[in-house]
């Protein structure tokens, strides 16, 4: 089907909290220039051992900023920055130094991720985190009696760590377990945080995101939440409320404890959403030019504010689209209960319907294959106050791909448990998806969410399908040769096979309908040098289009076409390419490959018997 597949934590787009008291930001041109480079990174790297320890705090302070240029940030990795900021900046009397030189850490862990987490991690980096945290519960317990330039250092400390131990724990499922092991008060300790009303908010919005992403799939995690008597503070800023949704979204996950409610998870996703402002956001976020000339950024309240709430509304899309696939997959498991599978099938039964036979299992849509039917509460939600949320956010660029995921599960779920899901929105959300999908600036996994949402669209066989003309069947037909062979093309491919199969069945324009079903032919045709995905769906739709004799195209294309004669003559290619695949090392592909043997075989025999 055209599901996104469910996303890791570190794959969430965090924009990198650079900050220092030397906001230098390097323009895209200067970036490419190698030597200007090394006018920036080796100065600094040596001011790193200057006697004077403002100009260690300065230079600290510089390099964390520089990291977000990559040509720069790899000029100075190639100066043993790491090992020079851990064996220096992070034994330094100066705590200013330190507390930058976990910064310089934090943030390379952010634009690097895995290969950096990875060298950190045998640095022993969490033990030097360790010795750390002591020092900082003693500092917290002592706060009221802290100067203001204390407090600030503390703070930013924690901010630092917390978000280092972030990247590091999602990158590997090693580092995370090593975590666990190292620090199994981690847990409580952010939870304090959260608790404190002397902490500032950014430091809170560190914190519940360290314990979203490090308490996924996470046993221990979760005992020490539930076991916390924790409870949301309804003062927490909205990134925070969206990051301790997304705790209480794992923590069902992991227990399916019925003290969580779903219902109440999405109902705090969309107040959190809808509370953000993300016009204002990109405003502040906006690169200020003056006379052609980009000012450095100042990484201020405000600025940190806007990026928080930025990365809180990635995470609630996030939601959004594990949670549609969460509802399905909860309405499914009685399905294959009730299924009959394809070997019990009686083949000598005449009076069998001959399409419940060859009818694709995922297609029955029976009323006691829904969790509630229409009016689930949580799929009601999903429809009727998220969907129109979650479109808006397609027009902002840096919010696009997460919402063509969110929006491509969204209506999957919809086509499952809400088959009449309504006309009028699948229609709306066609055309601004279909406008979408033909402009030039989507990538690849942005354009194959995207083809999804349309196929799900079209499942519903909606009255507007009309409006898809022949160019637009020729359209997707080239998109897919332009796609090339690269595995990442795959599922993109697919899609659109499966949306034109689907697009052919209710068309009053035979033109199309018979345009899709000599191109799905010629798929089928070319199963030696097709992906065996690409062949199933494309039969699977042949099946479906001339599943009855008596639609009027039966005979004008499948008659005329030779279409029997050709799905015999491919029979034997089919069965090789069902045999192929090795049910060990992908079973769900194989299943698939043998029921469309099955199928084909019974349907040449329908079509057989259909004309006698």
């Amino acid at each position: 089907m055209g599901k996104a597949k469910k996303l890791s934590r570190n794959s969430l787009v965090r924009v990198s909290a650079l900050r220092g008291s030397l906001p230098t930001q390097v323009s895209a041109e200067a970036s490419t220039i190698l030597p200007s480079t090394k006018e920036h990174a080796i100065p600094l790297i040596k001011k790193l051992s200057s006697v004077n320890p403002k100009d260690r705090a300065l230079a600290t302070s510089a390099i964390a900023n520089l990291i977000e240029n990559p040509v720069i940030r790899r000029a100075l990795l190639k100066e043993r920055l790491v090992q020079t900021i851990i064996e220096q900046s992070l034994t330094d009397t100066s705590e200013a130094v330190v507390v930058e030189g976990f910064g310089v850490l934090r943030n390379l862990a952010l634009e690097e991720g895995y290969d950096v987490c990875v060298f950190l991690w045998r640095k022993d980096i969490l033990g030097v985190v360790s010795s750390y945290l002591g020092k900082i519960r003693t500092s917290i317990a002592l706060l009221e009696n802290s100067s203001a330039a204390q407090k600030t250092l503390l703070f930013n400390l924690i901010d630092n760590i917390l978000s280092l131990l972030t990247s590091l724990g999602g990158s590997s499922d090693d580092i995370c377990e090593s975590i666990v092991f190292r620090f199994p008060d981690l847990p409580i300790f952010v939870l304090d945080i959260l608790a404190n009303s002397s902490i500032p908010d950014f430091v809170k919005v560190i914190a519940a995101e360290n314990l979203y992403v490090l308490s996924e799939s996470n046993a221990t995690y979760i005992d020490k939440v539930q076991g916390s008597g924790f409870t949301l503070d309804a003062k927490l800023s909205v990134p925070v409320q969206m990051y301790m949704s997304g705790v209480e979204y794992n923590v069902f996950e992991a227990s399916r404890t019925a003290s969580i409610d779903l219902l109440d998870i999405v109902r705090s996703v969309n107040e959190c959403l809808r509370a953000i402002d993300v016009r204002e956001v990109f405003k502040i976020m906006q690169p200020t030019t003056v006379d052609g000339i980009v000012k450095p950024t100042a990484y201020d309240e405000n600025y940190r504010a806007a990026q928080s709430s930025l990365a809180s509304v990635q995470v609630g899309l996030e939601l959004l689209t594990e949670i549609s696939e969460v509802l399905v997959t909860r309405s499914q498991h009685g399905r294959q209960d009730r299924t009959v599978p394809h070997e019990d099938i009686n083949d000598n039964d005449d009076d069998r319907d001959q399409m419940d036979i060859i009818e694709d299992d995922r297609e029955i849509l029976a009323e006691d294959e829904t969790i509630g039917g229409v009016d689930d509460p949580v799929v009601g939600l999903l429809l009727e106050a998220l969907l129109p949320v979650v479109i808006e956010f397609l027009e902002f660029r840096e919010l696009r791909s997460r919402s063509l995921q969110s929006l491509n599960n969204m209506t999957w779920t919809f086509h499952s448990l809400l088959p009449d899901w309504g006309n009028s929105r699948a229609h709306s959300l066609w055309r601004r998806i279909f406008a979408l999908l033909s402009s030039d600036d989507l990538d690849l996994d942005s354009r194959t969410s995207s083809v999804g949402i349309l196929w799900a669209c079209a499942k519903s066989k909606p009255l507007f399908v009309p409006e898809f003309s022949i160019s637009d069947v020729r359209w997707l037909i080239t998109a897919i040769q332009q796609a090339g062979d690269a595995p990442e093309a795959h599922e993109y491919k697919v899609r659109i096979v499966g949306l034109l199969g689907t697009l052919a069945i209710p068309h009053v324009d035979m033109d199309v309908t018979k345009e899709i079903s000599i191109f799905l032919l010629t798929q089928v045709l070319a199963v030696q040098n097709k992906h065996p995905e690409i062949v199933i769906e494309a039969l699977d739709a042949i099946y479906d289009i001339f599943g009855d004799k008596t639609y009027p195209f039966d005979h004008e294309i499948f008659i005329k076409g030779e279409f029997l004669n050709h799905l015999t003559n491919v029979q034997p290619q089919v069965k090789q390419m069902a045999k192929k695949i090795d049910r060990r090392k992908n079973l769900r592909l194989r299943t698939k490959a043998d029921e469309v043997v099955v199928n084909l075989q019974r349907f040449i025999e329908y079509k057989i018997n259909e004309r006698k």
